[in-house]
């Protein structure tokens, strides 16, 4: 290999391997002599011995213009003609941009931001509008290195008349080559000054600076002046890039309405403003994405001739449909920043050329995921275990390649409101995970890395804690999304995934949203039903299904299932196990709201015996046992058993649940209904006022469980004589748990008669005995 090297620096050898035709086309961009060109290419397969030691022109005897293909030269005039016919949405950014390209601005304007967003059709407006502001209006290139230096190199030798030799040194490497450029503006002052548009600098840190420079230092190719204003679009959106000299303006998505005028521009058949409505939101906003559904439909080839029909489509296979573009003479020459499936690939590959190895692998894993949906922190934080368990574990997101996947815009941070992660654009995330290439076998899968980020994230939360439920519910829209794309995967790793689901379904029912839990648990019970060895997995989910039945007041139908369910537990798990015992002091539940005091007792007291013998007397589960007992000897009349019981139990949850711990506001809620039984009013009235303000701040003010404490608390206050704040109360309650449970739940009908006997009572004439 050394001494191929060697022989390429010979003049025979350096003649044959020239590409002369290559040569010509990029000194025509700009009309640069092809000897520069030459020599510059030169440079970069001679030794440094060698580039000391000879000129780096071309020898001038050599004619090659016989072998030179010169296509037409590329113009560094703005190509206005790629404008469409109105730029929609755009008029606030277009303003400040105006004003950034003043004498009094003083920096470089920056529009960054995902591929597709519209960055260069936003330059091309500006440069429209800014034609009779400035002397000349320049239009460059910025995607590569070497086209880049040519054309900057060619205004200066053409546009500001700096003389061949010194270009051929800038070429050369011998001279700082935008100095050279800075310099000849500096020199030429112009009226109106001059404004220059460097197009695509996706890398910029590769081509706008010199060796050793930093883009935000200003020393390289982008400089502030009042000779000439610079204007730079680029995929890379970190502000740490761009420094102080710059103002960065990012630039997002269409609204919706400027969506839709996009469209109804692009298919003038089509006057149905809501279905181009439609289309745009489904379609995010994104102007290429919208750019192309326009030329779509529109197309007397297209399958889809209406905005309806192209939402249905998109509807039925998004995937497919964005893919398919009509092949037109102005299709036929697009490149890859002009096709929504490759466009974001040049954003992989560029990260890839920085270094940043891991940037398509997360892109790939981050793309299984629900699109649009925030990943969250306990995702992104999981760590993959090493193959056969040897070696240190790795992160199952690269730190690097997440930072870098946020600069080019592929991935957002969550806003404020939201739990902290970062989401990709649904569209991205279907087009990167079209292409994601299979692994390599010996490769972990990103369907495979996600739901190790997904497991991970599970087992770091707690599905009843309600701090936690907003970042479960993240975990249902991941797990759907990879559920919807599981059975390609191995069958392992399908049950591994719907182990996860009988914990989403209880986090749901907790939270209250019982329909959502419901439609989960079926989804997850038909996929677990088409596996082998995914028995324990279908009762896990119907048992939480039996508990939403029992929320629903239906407990007849919940006892049934929990009893079918507990046969099927105790002979796949054992009686003792723990699932086992859950299913069991539901069911005793169930019981006890049906008035059969005696049987729920009978297995509470077993199971609570049980649990204290096999998991010691704080285990959660030993407590919530107890809480369950205490509950069911307060129904069943047995005041004493259950006041010891129930202070026992608060004091344990106390210690090692915390005083907010939902089980443990629930206690505190069951000792004041106990106070209240036993007509110690006073104590209790202070009991229920002190847990009502915690259970609405954790639980929400529309839980079942803080409006059971408030149902109670009204009928203390009717119980006392204060028919007028019990009323109040009670109005409060039958109006949030008819709209959430409707007006049969038996919930709703205990509260609609303590109203009733509330507004039927004189007032202060209440007494225990009266109820």
């Amino acid at each position: 290999m050394r001494g191929d090297l060697k022989a390429l620096t010979t003049p025979s050898a350096y003649d044959r391997c020239m590409d002369w035709d290559a040569i010509g086309a990029i000194a025509s961009i700009v009309g640069i002599p092809v000897a520069v060109v030459a020599g510059f290419i030169q440079l970069r397969i001679e030794s440094p011995r060698k580039r000391t030691e000879k000129a780096v022109a071309a020898p001038a005897e050599r004619d090659h213009s016989a072998h030179v293909a010169e296509p037409p030269a590329a113009s560094i005039h703005p190509p206005l003609g790629r404008l469409p016919s109105h730029v929609h949405g755009r008029a606030e950014i277009l303003d400040q941009l105006g004003r950034g390209i003043t004498s009094g601005s003083g920096r470089i304007q920056v529009i960054a931001g995902l591929g597709g967003v519209g960055k260069t059709t936003l330059a091309l407006k500006l440069a429209e509008d800014s034609r009779n502001r400035f002397s000349a209006v320049w239009w460059v290139n910025g995607a590569d290195r070497v086209t880049f230096m040519t054309s900057m190199l060619g205004i200066a030798q053409h546009e500001l008349n700096v003389p061949e030799p010194a270009v051929r040194e800038a070429m050369s490497g011998r001279r700082n080559a935008a100095d050279l450029f800075w310099n000849a503006i500096e020199r030429t002052p112009v009226d109106g000054g001059r404004l220059l548009i460097i197009d695509n600098a996706d890398d910029p840190q590769s081509v706008l600076t010199m060796a050793g420079d930093q883009v935000a230092d200003g020393t390289g190719w982008i400089r502030v002046s009042r000779n000439c204003f610079v204007v730079v679009t680029s995929r890379d959106r970190a502000p740490t890039t761009w420094g102080r000299l710059c103002e960065l303006h990012l630039l997002g998505p269409l609204s919706p309405d400027a969506a839709a005028d996009l469209l109804m521009d692009l298919v003038p058949g089509d006057d149905d403003r809501a279905a181009a409505l439609a289309v745009g939101h489904r379609l995010f906003g994104l102007p290429l994405a919208l750019h192309l559904a326009g030329i779509h439909i529109s197309a007397k080839s297209s399958r889809h001739r209406t905005f309806n029909a192209y939402l249905d489509a998109l509807y039925g296979d998004f995937a497919s449909t964005v893919r398919e573009q009509p092949v037109t003479p102005v299709r036929q020459g697009a490149n890859d920043r002009h096709m929504i499936t490759r466009t974001w690939e040049l954003s992989l590959s560029t990260l890839a050329d920085q270094g940043i190895e891991h940037a398509r692998a997360a892109a790939g894993t981050l793309a299984e995921l629900a699109g649009g949906q925030v990943v969250p922190m306990e995702m992104l934080r999981a760590e993959l275990p090493a193959r056969g368990g040897r070696g240190p574990r790795t992160p199952a997101i690269d730190a690097a390649a997440l930072e870098g996947l946020d600069r080019t815009g592929l991935v957002d941070w969550s806003s404020p409101s939201e739990p902290r992660g970062i989401r990709m654009h649904d569209l991205v995330a279907t087009t990167i995970r079209r292409q994601t290439p299979a692994p390599r076998r010996q490769s972990r899968s990103p369907w495979n890395t996600a739901l190790h980020m997904l497991t991970a994230a599970a087992e770091a939360l707690d599905f009843r804690l309600p701090g936690h439920w907003p970042v479960w519910r993240l975990l249902v829209a991941h797990f759907e999304a990879l559920l919807s794309t599981s059975a390609t995967q191995p069958k392992r790793d399908q049950r591994r995934l719907l182990e996860l689901a009988p914990r989403l379904v209880a986090m749901l029912r907790l939270s209250n949203a019982w329909q959502e839990a419901e439609r989960l648990g079926e989804v997850a019970i038909a996929a677990a039903g088409k596996l082998e060895r995914s028995g324990a997995i279908v009762v896990g989910v119907q048992h939480n299904l039996a508990t939403i039945l029992q929320c629903r007041g239906l407990y007849r139908e919940s006892e049934h299932l929990l009893r079918d369910v507990l046969r099927k537990r105790e002979k796949i798990l054992g009686r003792h196990h723990r699932e086992t015992a859950h299913t069991r002091g539901n069911l005793a539940i169930v019981l006890s709201l049906q008035g059969r005091h005696g049987e729920a007792l009978s297995i509470m007291k077993r199971d609570f015996r049980d649990r204290m013998r096999l998991l010691g007397p704080e285990h959660p589960d030993t407590l919530r046992a107890g809480l369950n007992l205490a509950d069911t000897l307060l129904e069943s009349g047995d005041l004493d058993a259950a006041e010891q019981l129930m202070r026992d139990t608060l004091m344990a949850q106390e210690r090692t649940l915390g005083s907010t711990y939902p089980d443990t506001l629930i206690s505190r809620h069951n000792l004041a209904r106990l106070l209240h039984v036993r007509g110690d009013f006073a104590a209790a009235a202070g009991a229920y006022r002190d847990v009502q303000g915690p259970m609405e701040e954790v639980l929400g003010v529309s839980h079942e469980v803080t409006l059971g404490n408030l149902h109670h608390w009204g009928v203390l206050l009717s119980d006392q004589g204060q028919q007028a704040a019990a009323v109040h109360l009670l109005e409060q309650v039958l109006d949030s748990r008819r709209q959430a449970l409707g007006p049969d739940h038996p919930d709703t009908q205990e509260t609609a008669k303590a109203l009733l006997a509330a507004g039927d009572l004189p007032s202060c004439g209440g007494s225990a005995e009266s109820r």
